[in-house]
């Protein structure tokens, strides 16, 4: 049976607390009732234990998770899963600013809408939106792999170094040096694959995403284009 906690009556430090000496106890499923958008739930769990968030967290739910998996059946904050090394956090509906911020490893999906920002400095792990995302989603992104069912605003992709965005539906505007590339079978696989897992099979055709990938310009200089720069300067 799952334990629950009741987050009204309790801090955010002992709700933490809580939760991290109940899964080092080997207790399996955890769930927060009563979350009324309370910031920095489940922050830095390092078991592989299952965290129910039943209504709206707010900021840095999940941040710098390490193997549990939380599901949050409302909306969640700034930040969600941000710094996130492995597990899996699922967003039934909608997150705000700077969606899996850097993580490292581990899967983010939010069903519904992201704010702006999501992505940034991504390092690894694969993050899925099933509807639009904000301007500079991807920024600076260096590995991983990012699904957009929906549409994306200005900056999509601006400045990443490596890693794979596929964008189901429009780029208001792709950032500086993301373009589009073709895409292979094993490409298609994936996204068929991950989508159907998820339940966002229908959200788009899989025959509209396109892949979105540097072209290495901004971090591939050659002799001749530092001369440029300095007879400029």
């Amino acid at each position: 049976m799952p334990v629950t906690l009741d987050c009204a009556k309790m801090t955010t430090r002992e709700i933490n607390t809580s939760l991290r000496k109940l899964a080092a106890e080997g207790e399996t499923e955890i769930h927060l009732i009563n979350p009324e958008a309370r910031h920095n739930l489940g922050v830095a769990l390092f078991y592989p234990v299952k965290v129910v968030v039943e209504g709206t967290a707010g900021y840095y739910c999940g941040g710098m998770n390490d193997g549990a998996t939380f599901h949050i059946l409302g909306n969640t904050g700034w930040s969600v899963g941000e710094c996130m090394m492995s597990g899996e956090i699922v967003v039934e509906k909608n997150s705000a600013s700077s969606t899996g911020a850097s993580i490292r490893g581990g899967t983010v999906v939010v069903k519904g809408h992201a704010g702006a920002r999501t992505g940034i400095a991504q390092k690894g792990g694969l993050i899925v939106i099933g509807g639009d995302t904000g301007y500079m989603t991807g920024f600076m992104m260096q590995r991983g792999t990012m699904i957009i069912c929906g549409n994306a605003a200005e900056g999509l992709g601006d400045s990443m170094y490596a890693g794979t965005i596929y964008l189901g539906g429009e780029a208001n505007q792709l950032g500086n040096d993301a373009v589009i590339k073709e895409m292979s079978n094993e490409d298609w696989r994936f996204l068929e694959e991950t989508l159907a897992r998820y339940g966002l099979s229908g959200r788009r055709p899989l025959s509209e995403f396109k892949k979105i990938g540097s072209g290495g310009r901004l971090h591939n200089f050659s002799k001749a284009d530092f001369e440029l720069w300095r007879v400029a300067m």
